[in-house]
């Protein structure tokens, strides 16, 4: 690890130190409401003349009764502190611990952890991001109900074998829920058993058997014990299985990755970062380990770091330069070594999936918070064949909500929740079908999310293809009755086999979903309108090549500002690029030799793969106007992928009914349903999934049918088009769609734009 601390850092771990001390005053003053404890309140402490020592003192004597994962670290914190200046800042935070205190209801959602992930400074090169406490409930309720696993809740014999772990816990908030969810089961049980419950018992058994939690930050573990310990503080428990793993140093740890080829790994420091041997926190103590642990499990639960391998590769960002390259190297080898089922380019995400599909039981389920680039990333694949091949995803959960399309704080990345069980041995059939749950608001509150959650539980979601309408989330406000969200049910068997997932979730609205599904399988749906239209479609590969990606240009040319053989159309500035129809913007000079660790690229592989039709890249919906456009010349693209049609389809009339094609209504839609969405409305459009990408059949069509669309593309491709949210009232997207409805012999689908533009992906506002 880096030896010396940059001034951020240092600031980083000053503000983490304050907030360590600062919870351990809280649970002081909790115990102090406790009398067997004989722990005295905080406004006691403040008034003593030197209160640096009193609390030293006081903190001695909670450790002689328990609580080492609270009170150790932030006594040793306090005996580094130099004693005059700082009573006053001691009495500071005794007053601010005293008020969160006044607020009980915060506590038992992880305000420590929230606070944690506010102050962390290098969470960026960490990929650690808090996972909300409303999104956690959702999640570990929809994974761990009472209705999910085969126990009986009331009974401890039944429940002493049962594991949950997270192998990257952070602050504790899903083992937190989880653990709440699990005492729900038990006190519900009981109740109806007509069985005396008892909170002590099984928070006791929570914290010592059942949940286990591992992270690389020693701070972070010690508030995962914290927030635990919370839940019953006055309860006497043996010890806990948290651990703080090592990362780099000198046996090149990879944190729980190291789980990928042992279920015992090695631990050099203690849960608090001390470096020595290895330290298990138990209630009372330290107890001598060599090694951390990870069972077997019923419940693997995860909002793992998904830092990805490019853009810089910031793969284990947080050690220094010779570290992170061995760690990185490190990783491959595990991956290959051990055939972990995943790519290391979707980022850590993807490994510690397929570490954790190892110590599920059969039966047992994966509960995760992850990037929504899961459901349809090249890069992601290896995940979903995995989960394909082993599970049965139950529920897939997506936000909808412009406001926040993630579940993570500190983050505007799009992200999923994911509840998938794992199947039995020789179990081929499934019962039952994939709840898709699209948010229009992400849940602010428990009670939104545990409402979601019973609306699930006692309705059924329609079926999403055959069925109509979807299954309506609502909750009861001062202002009126506001929409939460739908959700649509698809089978899984079928499911399963789609090279990507996004269509289930990639629309708000369930009449875009089943317009895009039917759409891409060659048929026109409408709403409320009986039968469909056929369309003829096939995979864009079949009759056009796609040229090089940005990264390989930039590898093989340079801008020039003078005249060269080589015309680019660069960038997609939404105040230029207006029209369907442009000239290039740019020249290219060969690079006469690699840049700074890159390969160089050979011209003459790529000029070849030049283009007239441009195909975009990456898109921010909110604010562009075109996923396509025809450039009046071959060129190549920075922004755009070149694509020129094959030999036997390159005519002008192919080329202008192919960039009519996928600007009219359909073609978007289309193009949409096979995003990678990396926050909200800014998407990538990947190479392998563009090949594949249901477009007109240009092979098939008549040549008055091309010659029709070939002439509404010369009528409009010099008109301004509107940007996407208003694309409803555009008047040039209007005659595009008439023009593809009546050269395929199609109803009006005007609808289907009007119902587009109010997508919250496309507009940026709330439905």
């Amino acid at each position: 690890m880096k030896e010396k601390l940059s001034p951020a850092e240092a600031e980083a771990v000053s503000r983490i130190s304050t907030l360590v001390i600062i919870n351990a005053m809280i649970f002081q003053e909790i115990l102090s409401g406790h009398t067997e404890f004989r722990v005295a309140p905080l406004e006691k402490l403040k008034k003593e003349e030197n209160v640096l020592s009193a609390f030293c003192s006081q903190w001695r004597d909670i450790l002689r009764i328990n609580y080492y994962p609270i009170f150790h670290l932030a006594r040793e914190l306090l005996m580094e502190i130099p004693s005059y200046p700082a009573f006053e800042i001691i009495r500071s935070l005794a007053d601010a611990a005293q008020r969160i205190v006044s607020l009980r209801a915060a506590l038992r959602h992880d305000l420590m952890g929230r606070v944690y992930h506010k102050l962390l400074a290098d969470k960026k090169y960490l990929a650690t991001y808090y996972t909300r406490v409303p999104s956690a409930i959702l999640l570990l309720k929809l994974a761990l109900g009472d209705d999910t696993f085969p126990r009986r809740w009331h009974d401890f014999n039944d429940l002493m074998d049962f594991r949950i772990a997270d192998l990257a816990c952070g602050t504790g908030t899903l083992l937190m829920a989880a653990a709440d969810t699990f005492t729900d089961n038990y006190v519900r049980a009981s109740v109806k058993a007509g069985k005396t419950h008892n909170f002590s018992d099984i928070h006791k058994l929570l914290s010592e058997e059942i949940i286990h939690g591992y992270d690389v930050l020693p701070s972070a573990a010690h508030l995962t014990a914290s927030t635990l310990a919370l839940r019953a503080p006055e309860t006497d428990f043996k010890g806990m299985n948290l651990w703080s793993i090592p990362m780099g140093g000198t046996l090149n740890s990879l944190g729980s990755i190291d789980f990928a080829y042992d279920k015992r790994v090695f631990v050099i420091r203690d849960m608090f970062g001390a470096v020595k041997q290895g330290k298990k926190i138990t209630g009372k103590g330290e107890k001598e380990f060599d090694h951390a642990y990870l069972p077997e499990l019923d419940l693997c639960t995860m909002n793992p770091p998904f830092t990805r391998s490019v853009g810089g590769n910031l793969l284990f960002g947080s050690l220094d330069d010779a570290e992170r390259a061995k760690a990185q190297a490190k990783l491959k080898k595990v991956v290959k070594r051990y055939n972990l089922q995943a790519n290391v380019t979707a980022g850590l995400g993807s490994v510690f999936v397929a570490i954790g599909d190892r110590y599920v039981k059969k039966g047992g389920r994966l509960a995760l918070v992850l990037p929504k680039a899961l459901v349809s990333g090249v890069a992601w694949m290896p995940t979903r064949e995995l989960l394909a091949k082993n599970y049965q995803v139950e529920f897939l959960v997506a936000s909808h909500d412009p406001q926040r399309w993630n579940f993570s704080e500190s983050t505007n990345l799009s992200e999923v929740l994911l509840v998938a069980r794992k199947l039995e041995n020789g179990e081929e059939a499934f019962p039952k079908p994939t709840v898709v749950l699209n948010l229009w608001r992400n849940p602010d509150t428990a009670f939104e999310a545990l409402a979601i959650y019973h609306t699930l539980k006692n309705k059924h979601a329609p079926p999403g293809i055959k069925g109509q309408g979807a299954l309506q989330f609502s909750l009861d406000r001062a202002s009126g009755r506001e929409k939460l969200g739908e959700a649509m049910a698809f089978p899984w068997d079928e499911m399963r086999g789609w090279s990507s997932w996004i269509l289930t979730c990639a629309f708000a609205q369930s009449d875009l979903i089943r317009a895009a599904y039917y759409s891409g399988r060659g048929e026109l749906w409408l709403p409320g309108r009986r039968g469909f239209s056929p369309i003829p479609l096939k995979p864009l590969g079949d009759f056009a090549i796609l040229g090089p990606d940005a990264r390989d240009i930039h590898d093989g040319f340079s801008i020039s500002r003078q005249f060269t053989a080589y015309k680019a159309f660069w960038s997609h500035d939404t105040k230029f690029v207006t029209t369907l129809e442009k000239e290039p913007n740019a020249f290219l000079m060969p690079l006469p030799q690699a840049k700074a660790r890159r390969t160089l690229r050979k011209v003459e592989d790529l000029w070849p793969l030049a283009g007239r039709i441009m195909l975009a890249e990456r898109i921010r919906l909110n604010s562009q106007r075109l996923v396509c456009l025809r450039v009046s010349d071959i060129v190549l693209s920075n922004t755009w992928w070149p694509v020129s049609l094959k030999d036997e389809f390159q005519t002008e009339d192919m080329e202008k009914s192919l960039a009519i094609w996928l600007n009219s209504t359909i073609g978007i839609l289309l193009i949409l349903a096979n995003r990678q969405e990396t926050e909200g409305a800014w998407m990538k459009f990947k190479k392998p999934i563009l090949k594949a990408l249901p477009v007109l059949d240009l092979g098939g069509l008549s040549a008055g049918q091309l010659g029709e669309l070939a002439a509404a593309y010369d009528e409009v491709c010099r008109e301004e088009l509107r940007p996407f949210p208003e694309m409803a009232d555009d008047p040039v997207r209007a005659k595009i769609d008439a023009a593809v409805a009546q050269a395929l012999n199609l109803p009006d689908f005007s609808i289907l734009r009007r119902l587009l533009a109010q997508e919250p992906v496309v507009c940026l506002r709330r439905l």
